[in-house]
């Protein structure tokens, strides 16, 4: 059996890291929820968010050149893309009303990750009705996985500008958000002191 085992090892090394078509799929699955709900907070729609998934998924299974380091963000890459392109229209319509935003100052505001976990706490459909599709994309992109401006533009096509405006408007959205759950809690505790 020793030969079996060596045999793998030298097409592993061979392949310089490279991830096999059954290591991205096994990242899909192990990953399935936060692909799932990335996508849904991107698309609004529970259908279009499983879509997305799937289609990430089977894109990323012909693809060859995925290193194993980064197979999650690989995964997360994909399915984010998939699921712009699902609501691509949404966010061409929703871009005018970003056209003269002025932003304040988020370029280096992305969400830490105690952030980006109370976030998951919440229900996505609360979030699918406060923000708008390109402000739950900048969310998404920038917020959560840590994208540039420049490159959110270019994913979404559309200026920095309006980027920045819709990114702006989801981190109002989301400082109100904890700030009106955190009170209730903070006053409790007060009573208790």
């Amino acid at each position: 059996m020793e030969w079996f085992h060596s045999t793998e090892r030298e097409q592993e090394r061979s392949n310089g890291g490279i991830a096999s078509s059954h290591e991205i799929q096994s990242a899909f699955a192990e990953q399935r929820d936060y692909l799932y709900w990335i996508a849904l907070l991107i698309t609004g729609d529970e259908a279009l968010a499983n879509l997305a998934v799937v289609n990430a998924s089977a894109l990323s299974a012909n693809y060859s050149s995925v290193f194993r380091d980064w197979l999650i963000g690989w995964a997360t890459y994909a399915t984010v893309r998939a699921a712009v392109r699902e609501v691509r229209d949404l966010l061409s319509a929703s871009a005018s009303q970003f056209a003269d935003s002025f932003s304040e100052r988020c370029d280096d505001d992305v969400l830490s990750d105690d952030q980006i976990l109370s976030l998951r706490h919440v229900d996505p459909r609360e979030v699918i009705a406060a923000l708008d599709p390109l402000a739950r994309c900048a969310l998404v992109l920038r917020g959560i996985q840590h994208a540039s401006l420049a490159d959110c533009a270019l994913l979404l096509d559309v200026s920095r500008g309006i980027v920045a405006g819709a990114y702006s408007q989801a981190l109002r959205w989301n400082r109100e958000h904890i700030g009106a759950h955190a009170a209730p809690n903070e006053g409790q505790m007060d009573s208790r002191v």
